[in-house]
């Protein structure tokens, strides 16, 4: 071995500037083991570099390619078979058909007191439209929430046509982006690229996600800003506060995109609003004592001139803009006040069938699912669309997001904040609401619970390689096992009758 013989040699000579005592001189083919030890230390000494080179590219790559390939991840999931079935599904026939009117130029679809609205009778509309009875294109007009959803969903529609797939497809786009939106939560919230990447493949395996990235309705839409309101507001916990006018005003903007999708956006912003106000008050207390620091006063005053702008300014100029369509409409300032307060009376007497609707506390139980549509086949075999989670996510959700709050709080994690709103935030609002309400709103607080769940696998991964470390990628496989099974119901793919009752494992989910 020439190395271990070449580190003697190499150390004598340069220590004493020739050969150590009793060596001799150098043999010749002493020189050449001195020459390979020394060509060898330079290659090692530039290896050095090479491999901090290397690395640098590789994380460079990754901070593109990962995300990339979430995303072809997520839409070779979610486009085959996203033209199917042929027609509206669920209320698509509100949502969907709303916005195609938006398109084809239809003023009337922006009237809540139309005969074709959405709470009037569906024989008045049949008889203003027989055309659509005779195509069966019959919908109604939904106005009960802001109108950013539809106009998304419409853009679909304008590229692709009014059709199955150009309803659908922005969802599977934005389901998409909300995957590569969950992992960065990851990141951010733990600096881990492994719990990024399991958050974002927990979301992916998750049912209800997956059925909104294939439909044309508006939940979807609210998560995915709600989630980007979550990313921005964990940068501006994250930086600085006298520098924190960028996520500050990134936390306004998406909260208020997610505000004019569904008014239900604005729960988290509550409580991110409250936190802010908290931060404005400590910087205030602070900048009262004698020969307070500088960036304290430059703090208190960013805070001072942009929180308004962030959580007031910029969520009244959207929810204005988005309705610029119902004003060139020919409505006036008045008609739209006269809307939101028929809003506000909608969605505050909203009374369903309880064999529809759901309690706030049975949705992380995976209590009762959302029927979306059946269709019986001539071969016997029956196609079904149910909204349900992934039960062995959701039954995880609340034990692990208590266990990481209890212990960030212990170690006053600089992140609690936003794991606290982001899942209680968007949660537990709905059990001071009185009207009826379903499983897809519990949508928006899932992101965060698949997150919490990644933090518990990695750490129980992390802890030894024993049976915890066994426990955790046993846990993994069984995810993707139970999304694999209700498959079928998820995508209203045909199955027998007898698969379809191994799938309903409660009498709640039928």
């Amino acid at each position: 071995m020439p190395l271990p013989g070449f580190s003697r040699v190499r150390r004598n000579h340069s220590e004493h500037g020739q050969p150590a005592e009793g060596t001799g001189a150098p043999t010749t083919s002493g020189s050449g083991v001195l020459l390979i030890g020394r060509i060898s230390g330079r290659v090692r000494d530039l290896g050095v570099p090479l491999r901090n080179m290397w690395l640098t590219r590789v994380a460079t790559h990754s901070r593109v390619l990962i995300p990339m390939l979430l995303v072809v991840a997520a839409l070779l999931l979610y486009l085959p078979r996203l033209a199917t079935p042929p027609k509206y599904l669920f209320d698509e026939i509100l949502f969907a058909y709303t916005a195609g009117e938006y398109v084809h130029g239809n003023d009337d679809a922006f009237r809540w007191d139309h005969p074709c609205s959405a709470t009037k009778s569906d024989k008045r509309c049949a008889e203003l439209h027989p055309e659509a009875v005779r195509y069966n294109r019959v919908g109604k007009y939904q106005w009960g929430h802001p109108p950013l959803g539809k106009h998304l969903i419409g853009v679909g529609i304008v590229i692709f046509g009014n059709d199955p797939f150009g309803w659908r497809i922005v969802s599977a786009v934005f389901g998409a982006i909300g995957i590569v939106i969950a992992y960065y939560i990851g990141v951010v919230l733990t600096g881990r690229r492994a719990v990024g990447l399991l958050t974002a493949g927990m979301l992916l395996l998750d049912g209800m996600y997956f059925v909104y990235s294939r439909i044309g309705l508006l939940e979807i839409y609210v998560a995915v800003f709600t989630m980007a309101t979550l990313l921005a507001f964990a940068t501006y916990v994250s930086a600085r506060p006298e520098q924190s006018r960028g996520p500050l005003l990134w936390t306004g903007a998406m909260m208020a995109l997610s505000i004019s999708t569904k008014w239900s956006g604005a729960y988290g912003g509550f409580f991110i609003g409250l936190f802010i106000l908290w931060r404005m008050l400590k910087l205030f207390r602070e900048g009262r004592i004698p020969n307070p620091q500088p960036e304290v006063r430059a703090a208190l005053r960013l805070h001072l001139i942009w929180a308004p702008v962030a959580l007031v300014v910029f969520p009244v100029v959207a929810y204005l803009v988005v309705h610029v369509p119902f004003f060139l409409a020919g409505n006036s300032l008045r008609d739209f006040f006269d809307l939101q307060r028929a809003i506000l009376a909608f969605q505050t007497n909203l009374n369903d069938s309880p064999r529809t609707a759901s309690r706030w506390w049975q949705w992380p139980l995976d209590w009762r699912s959302v029927w979306f549509g059946t269709r019986n086949l001539a071969d016997g075999r029956i196609a079904k669309t149910y909204a349900l989670g992934n039960p062995f996510l959701y039954w995880a959700f609340v034990p692990a997001v208590m266990w990481l709050t209890i212990r960030w709080r212990r170690t006053r994690h600089l992140m609690l904040p936003v794991l606290v709103v982001g899942f209680f935030g968007q949660w537990l609002p709905w059990a001071l609401v009185g009207r009826s309400s379903y499983l897809y709103h519990f949508l928006p607080a899932v992101p965060i619970g698949c997150f919490a769940v990644a933090v518990a696998v990695v750490h129980l991964y992390d802890a030894s390689s024993g049976w915890r470390r066994t426990l955790a990628v046993e846990y993994v496989v069984l995810v993707a096992l139970a999304f694999a099974f209700f498959y079928p119901i998820y995508s209203y793919y045909p199955i027998s009758n007898h698969a379809l009752e191994l799938r309903l494992w409660l009498s709640s989910w039928r």
